[in-house]
């Protein structure tokens, strides 16, 4: 079953590279897990706020996978090329010997054309808790640098936004590594004459979670999430967008779900 699930998912991949230039579309600009914006573990090259030279996010993600996380985050988009997000990840077990997580993250577009787009960002993550105060504070941190593109197309005459990450994980628990990062999310308006543009069909895949200490979404590798982005407020000034998400549904033991929402406004 497993592996039917990857041969499935790893031929979606291939043909969600191909989508076809035809038309340029614009990214709904939803939040993800950490609060920068983006699909659901992936950031997209776009900003939140490119028409506007400041804006302002606020998500609230909760994550459930036995036990729940819950990860409120507050998001800064600077002159239409920079975002920062700042989020909180409480983690609650059954054992009350729960933890949290620090997500500091940003990115900076370099390049913003005809549908395309091109960004570099990174994270940083500390943990905190009774569950890791034995920790050496060293341990306790970890980051990431990346870079990733953007790109509009029409998938079978819908429209549709696709993304593509590399990075390396510069630092885990403390300690350097050499692994590298990748991911791919894809975003496809759903019947966009009956839906009006207000729904969308939105997946990732990825080699990594959103966070290194976190136990909602596997870090084992090979990460599929998808489900489906409402976005009912058609606004310049203001943004209102909501995710529910399945999580990790290739590993039949880790699978879970999310939901997301974020609001928003421009000055």
């Amino acid at each position: 079953m497993f592996f039917n699930m990857k041969k499935i998912v790893f031929s979606l991949t291939l043909v969600l590279a191909s989508v076809s230039f035809v038309s340029a579309q614009s990214s709904v600009k939803g939040m993800n897990a950490q609060g920068i914006t983006g699909v659901i573990l992936t950031p997209t090259a776009r900003v939140g706020w490119e028409k506007s030279d400041f804006g302002l996010d606020f998500t609230y993600s909760m994550m459930s996978r036995n036990d729940q996380a819950h990860i409120p985050a507050v998001t800064l988009s600077l002159y239409r090329k920079a975002e920062i997000a700042l989020a909180y990840d409480v983690e609650n077990t059954d054992d009350d010997n729960g933890y949290s997580n620090v997500l500091l993250g940003g990115k900076y577009q370099l390049y913003n054309e005809g549908g395309t787009s091109l960004a570099v960002g990174g994270n940083f993550e500390t943990v905190t808790g009774d569950r890791y105060d034995d920790f050496d504070n060293d341990k306790k941190n970890s980051s990431s640098i990346y870079l990733v593109t953007t790109y509009g197309g029409d998938f079978f005459k819908l429209p549709a936004v696709t993304t593509m990450l590399f990075g390396w994980q510069v630092q885990r628990a403390g300690e350097v590594t050499s692994n590298l990062n990748y991911s791919m999310g894809f975003e496809l308006g759903l019947f966009p004459e009956t839906f009006q543009n207000y729904v969308y069909w939105i997946s990732d895949f990825s080699n990594y979670s959103y966070a290194v200490y976190q136990d909602k979404i596997s870090e084992n590798r090979g990460i599929f999430n998808t489900g489906v982005r409402i976005d009912p407020l058609k606004s310049s000034e203001y943004k209102f967008v909501i995710n529910l998400l399945g999580t990790d549904l290739m590993d039949e033991d880790q699978r879970g779900i999310m939901l997301n929402a974020t609001f928003g406004m421009s000055f």
